[in-house]
């Protein structure tokens, strides 16, 4: 996966060359020019700028082209890629660096900000700057590496990403653990990063498509939603659900227990009881109990469950059994 990024920084050009070939951060084989010499590059820079009489504004422009830490890629090939990715900007000259002393890969390009062929100073509009990405995703696909969705769009979903959020519900129907959720992925060819560290789900796809959690714009498979899913049991709880459903009802799918889940948990963080109640109506004691628990309310179940001998007895023809415990 490359991450594009426009850095807009105040250091000087020769400070940012200096920072970028550091030789605490490179070596001499990771560093390039593209229509330039890198070793000459400020130089020739500037003299672009005075032929075209353009020494003003802007002199430099730095991009970042960042890889993903568990990409199969060497520094060699991410340099390569750089440099393809450099000459995708016609007409500029480039120095382009790969920095080795961080856990993912990254290129440094350090672009002037007039071009050498026709003196024009550079500007992207921000579908310029869409194709530009394309272009990165497409030397991604080139080299094998996993990449991200050029841009995501709530109103319209490409196949991969609809494929994709139909196998995560499959398997949250089919699965009763975090676990089990990822090996039958994995099954499907999805691969899935779920952490404690990292604040998203990342999937990648058979296609080598990268995506987070929380761009598939559907709560039931957000992180958050999931985690409290599988807190539950999975399955197991969505089959505890339909098992609850009354004859004639439809029967709930993963989205209604989700959201159900959603619902009741809060409940119980704004302290909500009679929400809590109603909603865990056809929950067993075991059920509850978990909810109490993943909300952190197990400690003090009597006080926020029960807050007088009247609610007692409510709870008690609710769920056939009493909170005090």
């Amino acid at each position: 996966m490359a991450n594009i990024k426009f850095i807009a920084v105040s250091r000087s050009l020769s400070g940012i060359l200096d920072y970028v070939t550091n030789r605490e951060k490179t070596v001499e084989r990771l560093i390039s020019g593209v229509n330039c010499m890198a070793q000459t590059a400020q130089d020739e820079f500037e003299a672009v700028k005075k032929q075209f009489r353009k020494t003003d504004g802007r002199s430099y422009y730095h991009i970042v082209q960042a890889f993903a830490p568990d990409d199969p890629l060497d520094f060699d090939t991410a340099h390569e890629s750089g440099l393809k990715f450099a000459k995708y900007f016609k007409g500029y000259q480039c120095v382009v660096v790969t920095h080795m002393n961080t856990a993912h890969i990254h290129n440094h390009i350090i672009m002037n900000s007039v071009n050498f062929e026709n003196g024009q100073k550079f500007h992207q509009s921000a579908r310029e700057m869409q194709q530009a990405k394309e272009y990165s995703n497409q030397l991604c696909r080139e080299y094998g590496l996993s990449f991200t969705e050029s841009k995501a769009d709530p109103f319209r979903i490409p196949a991969w990403k609809k494929r994709l959020c139909r196998t995560i519900k499959e398997a949250m129907e089919n699965c009763a653990t975090r676990e089990e959720f990822i090996a039958f992925m994995a099954e499907y060819g999805y691969k899935v990063r779920w952490e404690a560290n990292q604040k998203y789900i990342t999937y990648t796809t058979p296609e080598n498509v990268r995506c987070r959690d929380n761009k598939l714009f559907d709560q039931t498979l957000l992180r958050s939603s999931m985690e409290a899913y599988f807190d539950m049991g999975g399955c197991e709880y969505l089959e505890s659900r339909i098992d609850a459903t009354e004859y004639g009802e439809l029967l709930p799918t993963v989205d209604d227990a989700v959201c159900g889940l959603i619902s009741i948990l809060d409940a119980l963080n704004t302290g909500d009881n009679d929400r809590f109640h109603l909603e865990t109506l056809h929950h067993s004691k075991q059920e509850i109990r978990r909810i109490l628990e993943r909300g952190g309310k197990i400690d003090r179940t009597v006080e926020y469950a029960v807050d007088d001998e009247e609610e007692e007895e409510e709870y008690e023809q609710y769920h056939g059994f009493s909170m005090r415990m």
